[in-house]
């Protein structure tokens, strides 16, 4: 038995009772469910990421190559991402339509679905699933376009809205490659990012309180500087602590700085090296060309995740290793 088309009366009492962090025995290690969302009867979960803010795109459209789509939209909030092994046998068409009844009766709206030629061969590297990956750098989801099946929903509420992709396909390889799943046995990707307001507490830091903290201890960590995810385009909201560093170092002539890009663990070393290195980069240019900063008095440089300030085994630690420091160079 499967999940049913109609969300009925004793579906949502066995979902009350259910606790919303019940564990599977083959699910892997610090993996539960979304506590607003039921699985697909019999499968598991084979990967797992929750970040308590972040941001993601969402494919609502065709790819026009293997780094663009048509059209996509960012939502951001606190963001989970599930990959589910689905039992033998089912079909990704069959899992995917399970799902949009199921939502649908829930109150979500489509706002883009796709199979196959209307999604486009290149559709899930668009997407961003190519960043998902198993030993040996095995990106499984974006192998087998021939299958794919993507649905993308939303449901706007009082609280906030929530935003739910699913992208469902056929796995080409032997178990030989991928642990323990089958060849043909379906993978979904599942990713649910609920909105909510970003939690702001000490993120814009004053100039005197940068130039403080540089005299005192040599640098400064800042969190108010804001990028979407794997991107190097600043976000509007970073404008504030733009200012702030701006005014440092109107108000510090003598003042060089190195402009710092730190990441977490999500990735390999050289892809967070190249990431926050285009950062650093950013933000340098976004000071000289908008804030008038000289720009013989900032260097760019990124350092991967080679420097944390938190461990990266939980999101509190992954979210302080997120960050632009300001240190101070020679004069």
């Amino acid at each position: 038995m499967h999940i049913k088309p109609i969300f009925g009366i004793m579906t949502f009492i066995v979902l009350c009772i259910l606790p919303s962090g019940l564990l599977f025995a083959a699910d892997i290690v610090g993996s539960k469910d979304h506590r607003l969302f039921k699985r697909y009867e019999g499968s598991e979960i084979i990967k797992y990421e929750f970040h308590e803010y972040d941001s993601l795109t969402i494919a609502l459209g065709k790819a026009k190559s293997s780094s663009e789509l048509t059209q996509s939209m960012q939502a951001e909030g606190a963001v989970t991402r599930l990959t589910y092994k689905i039992p033998m046998g089912r079909s990704p068409l069959e899992v995917v339509r399970n799902y949009e009844n199921e939502l649908q009766a829930q109150g979500f709206t489509p706002l883009f679905s796709g199979s196959k030629d209307e999604l486009g061969s290149y559709f899930a590297e668009a997407a961003g699933y190519k960043k998902l990956q198993w030993p040996p750098n095995i990106p499984a989801l974006t192998l087998n376009s021939d299958t794919q099946r993507f649905l993308a929903l939303e449901k706007k509420g009082a609280e906030g809205n929530l935003v739910l992709s699913l992208y469902a396909v056929e796995n080409r390889f032997w178990a030989a490659n991928l642990k323990n799943i089958e060849k043909g046995q379906v993978l979904l990707q599942v990713d649910i990012i609920e909105a909510k307001p970003m939690d702001t507490k000490m993120v814009t830091v004053t100039s005197g309180e940068m130039a403080d903290a540089i005299s005192t201890s040599g640098s400064i960590a800042l969190y108010g500087i804001y990028f979407d995810t794997d991107k190097a385009d600043i976000k509007p909201e970073s404008a504030e602590t733009l200012k702030q560093i701006a005014a440092l170092l109107s108000e510090n002539k003598n003042l060089k700085l190195l402009v710092v890009g730190h990441t977490d663990t999500a990735g390999t070393f050289a892809y967070n090296m190249d990431l926050s290195s285009r950062r650093a980069a950013s933000v340098t240019k976004e000071l000289t060309a908008k804030y008038g900063a000289p720009a013989d008095r900032l260097t760019p440089v990124g350092v991967s995740y080679a420097c944390p300030v938190a461990s990266n085994k939980t999101e509190d630690g992954r979210a302080k290793n997120r960050r632009v420091a300001l240190v101070e160079g020679s004069p």
